[in-house]
């Protein structure tokens, strides 16, 4: 037997050894509610990462966010929902989203999976940390925003 890396005296040496399935993250249960869809891609680039495949991990946080806020301008337009479908996810940003943080989060996020894609980067000082940082902002502002409209419309306006 020739020797390898992973053979020692024509033993095999164990080199590595990961988990099948790797912890899923915290995600709030009214983003969850709104948008499945990002809970599944998000939870799968965040085990990629756990799984030191972070070559991937960055491009898969862009695409959750795209469904993210997708999901979130359909609930807030569904009358727009074929068009928000098609559209860009920056011209969704800037035409669906009225919430200043939501906003400005979104689009940041945005710019930063972006990176994650393309051969250069525009933002050489941030990396997925921070995109992970800014999508997580996109929840929580989008939890306050759901839990906000569900408080006004139970108790109505004094």
């Amino acid at each position: 037997m020739k020797p390898s890396p992973t053979t020692v005296n024509g033993y095999h040496a164990l080199v590595e050894c990961v988990p099948y399935s790797a912890d899923k993250p915290d995600i709030v249960e009214e983003v969850a509610n709104l948008s499945p869809l990002f809970v599944e891609i998000y939870t799968q680039s965040y085990q990629a990462e756990a799984l030191n495949m972070k070559q991937i991990s960055g491009i898969g946080y862009r695409k959750s966010l795209e469904f993210l806020i997708k999901d979130f301008c359909i609930s807030n337009h569904p009358e727009k929902s074929e068009e928000i479908k098609g559209k860009p996810l920056a011209k969704c940003i800037g035409e669906y989203i009225d919430d200043n943080r939501i906003k400005e989060c979104a689009r940041r996020a945005s710019w930063l999976g972006n990176d994650e894609a393309h051969y250069v980067r525009k933002w050489s000082d941030k990396d997925v940390e921070d995109l992970k940082i800014l999508i997580r902002l996109c929840t929580l502002w989008i939890q306050s925003h759901i839990l906000t409209e569900a408080y006004t419309a139970s108790m109505g306006r004094t």
